[in-house]
């Protein structure tokens, strides 16, 4: 069970470093392919190739950029490497000195000073007697 928690963590821990990333073609707005890919490649339907300029000189300011009919869009899992370490500021109280050591001083490190005896220890003696006084009696 350890050897297979310890090579899952290990693949993700790789994945992760890796720069694995997952490439979706869209094409005219709707998803076409999807993979999974190391680093950036460009995935393609064929679609662009068949696209034709046709600009006319004439008219340049009134038309429209045509949005591209093809577009990759990147899905990656990037690593944050650069971390701060945070600066834990320890100051000492008056409270917390004055409290632990009224908690410790008390205490007494000898197990002599703490033995109580069981060996002479009689019971109390009974003021009624139970069996009569529920009149509970073996027949």
């Amino acid at each position: 069970m350890k050897r297979i928690i310890s090579i899952s963590l290990l693949l993700i821990f790789l994945a992760g470093n890796s720069g694995f990333a997952m490439v979706t073609h869209y094409c005219g707005g709707m998803a076409m392919e999807t993979q999974i890919v190391v680093g950036h490649t460009e995935l393609h339907c064929g679609m662009s190739d068949m696209e034709s300029g046709c600009e006319t000189e004439t008219s340049k300011e009134n038309q429209f950029k045509k949005k591209p009919c093809c577009e990759n869009e990147y899905q990656s899992l990037e690593v944050e490497d650069e971390f701060q370490a945070q600066v834990i500021g320890s100051s000492l109280s008056l409270e917390f000195v004055a409290a632990f050591f009224a908690t410790f001083i008390g205490i007494t490190y000898s197990s002599e000073a703490d033995k109580t005896e069981y060996k002479n220890y009689s019971p109390p003696l009974i003021e009624r007697d139970i069996p009569i006084l529920v009149q509970s009696f073996l027949i």
